[in-house]
Parts: structure tokens; C-alpha cells; sequence
């Protein structure tokens, strides 16, 4: 699963990485972490607009969802998007033809499960770059208020051997796009049975993992707090320092 990620980076990081108009970040904060459960604005690159960074909410909502009470209700569980099944779940389905995107970032945070309890880890690309999670996006407008939301999901798959051992209890981990064929996830002429080949695990070696202290669940931590990310070694069970 992934439910909180990292986007510290900057406009002109993006545009190099992607090669896409920024404008759109002129005003975003780049912080070191993101809470899927606040519904927070993300960069995304969809497939209809390869060219252009857009900002989306967290959570996906459907276009086909009635009224407000049912996508809120809806988007509690579509955060993350099983790759194994994005074919049969009613939410995803459509956007799986049609509204594939890049969801950019630089790092996310798993658990893992100790004896002493939860302990957070973080993940990025050993080379340090920007890369994309596989991500579906759709629209959908309130037909009270008559406001649009535009929503993305993060793609999961099964866990590499590192996120085997970082993620223990449900084995799963995000779908990182390789780069060489990253750009086939958002070509609207790929078939879906390729585009599903590419909802694989990413090699293990290209990652870089250490855990990091659990000020990330404290609610008054801020998310442009450099210090959740520093490495940080729990202490064992039975030592006091």
C-alpha cells in the first residue's frame, strides 16, 4: 500500500525530469510529506495532456458518482488501486482506458512490522531523481454546487524482495513507471493488456531505503520538516538508548 509520499523537489527538477510545463506548481508547496487521508494536491501528467504538469486531489472519485456523500464515501477506498484487478472494480475500470497519468514524486513511506511495534521507512530512487507512480485520474462534478474535482489513484503491485521485508504484513508496493517505457502508460494507443505488463515491481537494486523516526505520525510535525526523512535507527527491544 502507499498512503504517504514525498514530493521535495522543485519547478525546474520537474521540467527537466518530464519535460513538461510547470506553471501549474507556481504556488505549490513541495514538502516532505504527503497524507493520502487529507486529500492533498499532487503533480500528476495525465495521458490527454502529456505535455503539462496538473494538480490533483488524492483519493479518486469516480465521474459516475452520484452525489457528494457517495464519492467522499467512494474515495476512502481508492487512495491506492490494486493492478491486479483495475479491470474488474467499477471505480477504475474506465480510467483504465482512458485516464492513465504519471503521479510525480521523490520518495514515499512504508511500515514495517517490529516486535516494539510500527517502524517507518522511506524509499526513493538510489540515483536521487523524480519518478512517476503509475496512476489513474478522472473528473467528476458535484451536480449541486456544479464544482468540478479532479481525482488520481496510485497503483499497487506486488512487493520486490526489499519491500517484501520493509512492508511485511501486506507485501504490496506502489508501482514506480520505469523510465525507459514510462511513457507508454500514458500513450492512449497502448492496448490494456500492455499496459497492464507494465504494472510490474520495480527492481530492488535501483532502490534506496532506510528507516526514519516516527515524528511522521505526530499531527503537530510539518510537513516541510526536513527531519522526517533523515535516517533514523528504533531502538531494539529491551535497550533504553
Amino acid at each position: 500500500m502507499c498512503f504517504t509520499i514525498e514530493v521535495h523537489l522543485t519547478r525546474k527538477a520537474i521540467e527537466k525530469r518530464f519535460a513538461a510545463d510547470t506553471s501549474a506548481l507556481y504556488d505549490f508547496d513541495f514538502n516532505y510529506f504527503y497524507r493520502a487521508f487529507d486529500h492533498p494536491l499532487i503533480p500528476v501528467i495525465t495521458q490527454e495532456d502529456p505535455g503539462k504538469v496538473q494538480l490533483m486531489e488524492w483519493g479518486l472519485i469516480p465521474a459516475w458518482a452520484g452525489d457528494l456523500e457517495t464519492a467522499n464515501r467512494i474515495r476512502k477506498g481508492t487512495y491506492n488501486a490494486r493492478a491486479e484487478s483495475l479491470h474488474e472494480k467499477p471505480s477504475f475500470r474506465q480510467p483504465f482506458q482512458r485516464g492513465r497519468c504519471w503521479v510525480i514524486a521523490h520518495g514515499f513511506f512504508e511500515w514495517q512490522q517490529r516486535v516494539q511495534g510500527k517502524i517507518p521507512w522511506y524509499v526513493r530512487l538510489r540515483n536521487d531523481d523524480p519518478f512517476a507512480f503509475a496512476g489513474l485520474y478522472d473528473r467528476w462534478r458535484d451536480p449541486v454546487e456544479g464544482n468540478l474535482m479532479q481525482t488520481f489513484t496510485i497503483i499497487t503491485t506486488r512487493a520486490n524482495p526489499l519491500l517484501e521485508k520493509i512492508h511485511n504484513t501486506k507485501q504490496r508496493m506502489p508501482v514506480i513507471l520505469h523510465r525507459d517505457n514510462e511513457a507508454d502508460w500514458i500513450n492512449s494507443d497502448l492496448s490494456l493488456h500492455r499496459s497492464a505488463q507494465l504494472l510490474i515491481p520495480f527492481p530492488e537494486g535501483q532502490l534506496h531505503a532506510h528507516t526514519v523516526s516516527n515524528r511522521l505520525l505526530h499531527a503537530e510535525t510539518r510537513p516541510d520538516d526536513p527531519a522526517v526523512i533523515r535516517p533514523y535507527e528504533p531502538p531494539s527491544p529491551g535497550k533504553l538508548f
